[in-house]
């Protein structure tokens, strides 16, 4: 399943091949075609996974009592250390696109980020750029980043990659007025 999950979250359901996943876990395709009828099948496999461990992530920090800050770096650090819910997120973004209905496991956390939203513009000053927005813009703008943050690393010093997430994060999340500072920086810990 994590062969299959690494070629679903880098390049969709449409450019994955079986024959590849194949190759890559050591069997034949006929042998993958044993466990799974179709690419289809498989995909509907890491779905209900990843579905499970969303509502577990969501039993353990009920995500209504969670903070609009809480819980979008929750479901960006799961995205990010969780291949196969990544590869879920990216399949739900692809279905998206070409059926116009978003999947169960993506309509579900983008309600609860939608309402964490709510929640926190209600609580937001009048001031606050986050008062200006909709919840469901903010939420986009949200689960955009997340689903970014996990493509994007930078180059570092002497060549090195650079894992910026944290940086992003405290530039959103501070420019909506979601975080506490510090000497001018947002603790996104």
């Amino acid at each position: 399943m994590n062969a299959a999950a690494e070629e679903f979250a880098l390049h969709g359901y449409a450019a994955t091949n079986l024959a590849i996943i194949a190759t890559r876990t050591g069997m034949t395709k006929g042998a993958l075609y044993g466990h799974f009828a179709s690419k289809r099948a498989l995909a509907d496999a890491l779905v209900s996974e990843s579905a499970q461990t969303w509502v577990t992530l969501n039993r353990s920090g009920a995500a209504d009592e969670l903070s609009l800050k809480e819980l979008i770096l929750t479901v960006g650090r799961q995205m990010r250390s969780d291949t196969r819910f990544r590869a879920t997120v990216r399949l739900a973004a692809d279905c998206t696109r070409t059926t116009g209905g978003a999947p169960e496991l993506l309509a579900h956390i983008r309600r609860e980020i939608t309402a964490a939203a709510d929640r926190a513009r209600q609580e937001a000053p009048r001031s606050s750029p986050l008062a200006a927005q909709s919840p469901q813009i903010v939420a986009h703008l949200l689960l955009t980043v997340a689903y970014g943050l996990t493509f994007v690393s930078e180059q570092g010093h002497g060549g090195r990659q650079h894992d910026a997430g944290d940086e992003v994060w405290q530039l959103v999340l501070g420019s909506l007025g979601l975080c506490e500072t510090t000497q001018g920086r947002c603790h996104v810990g």
